[in-house]
């Protein structure tokens, strides 16, 4: 079977089209749709028919002979009505026990992106132990929990929760605040939207006065290679706005979407917080804040996206 990345390629070559058009016209990096067409990057249908518009090809072209396991489904299915109609169901359990989304994702052995996925209905949670675990320490028994899912399928009500939910807007709709977005499998967002915003599962909405919340978006501080000496300190759990307009000068804090070519394996990307230094033209430093963790040199090649911070917010708890 052929990779579907293979397919992309040759059409896109039989149509004269460019690898970096290509990506433009869809959306994606240069180095994207180069990882895309390698098989190094899965493709979901939804990128899948921007690409068939852009080379004015039939959606079936790309299903000759391919490997399905290279195409990933879209979030949306018909089991969305499911999956939240029991993430609303196991939220709710949880707010009674007075329990937040961290204490869940420590009691489940998972993480706190995890947890919030599940209560979205992004995920069912069936595909590990999670759903079992979840009901015992909630104290419900699995058939109680179907039975409320049961009753809980009216057709109007889970359009309108579907509706409303968190992770995407009705065409034309303003967002009703900056995006909290969290990460599932790494510490921060690693793909992009077509808008180029980091993609992830919409943990909240911020509304901040005098920030666009059109044009930008926020993280939770992950890990505590930011969490430096004195005033200057970012912990984990902290909550950074980032700008998609802001001009990144040397020695701002940003965000950096990186991404190394390696002669021995497939190109590896990672998103990181740092501070940001152009040291020369050929070269960009990512420094953090705290000294044990060494710097990040890398070619301003392999540099792919910047967005500089605007916002740094503390829990009120927590001091400073």
């Amino acid at each position: 079977m052929s990779n579907i990345g293979d397919v992309i390629r040759t059409l896109r070559e039989e149509k004269g089209v460019t690898a970096k058009d290509l990506a433009a016209r869809i959306g994606l990096s240069a180095s994207q749709m180069s990882r895309l067409e390698r098989g190094q990057r899965r493709v979901n249908s939804e990128v899948l028919a921007r690409i068939a518009r852009a080379l004015e090809a039939q959606p079936s072209e790309f299903f000759e002979e391919v490997d399905s396991s290279t195409i990933r489904p879209l979030a949306s299915s018909a089991a969305t009505p499911l999956r939240c109609a029991i993430g609303k169901i196991l939220r709710s359990a949880r707010r009674q026990k007075h329990w937040t989304v961290e204490d869940f994702a420590r009691k489940t052995s998972t993480s706190r992106a995890f947890c919030i996925s599940v209560e979205e209905g992004r995920r069912s949670g069936f595909e590990t132990d999670f759903i079992r675990k979840a009901c015992r320490l909630l104290g419900l028994q699995v058939v109680d929990l179907l039975a409320s899912v049961e009753e809980d399928l009216d057709v109007s009500e889970i359009v309108s929760a579907h509706k409303n939910s968190p992770p995407s807007l009705p065409d034309g709709e303003s967002p009703p605040g900056i995006p909290l977005i969290a990460s599932e499998l790494t510490a921060y967002p690693e793909e992009l939207d077509e808008r180029g915003v980091p993609a992830g599962a919409v943990e909240d909405w911020l509304r901040l006065p005098g920030i666009d919340p059109n044009r930008s978006f926020a993280l939770r501080v992950a890990g505590d290679s930011m969490a430096g000496a004195g005033a200057e300190r970012f912990l984990p759990g902290d909550v950074v706005v980032f700008s998609l307009d802001k001009q990144v000068s040397s020695g701002d804090l940003a965000l950096v979407r990186t991404s190394w070519e390696s002669q021995k394996g497939p190109d590896r990307s990672r998103t990181v917080f740092c501070r940001f230094f152009a040291d020369d033209p050929e070269a960009i430093r990512l420094q953090f804040l705290r000294s044990e963790v060494p710097p990040y040199i890398l070619p301003t090649s392999e540099v792919e996206r910047t967005w500089g911070m605007v916002l740094h917010l503390r829990p009120p708890t927590r001091p400073g």
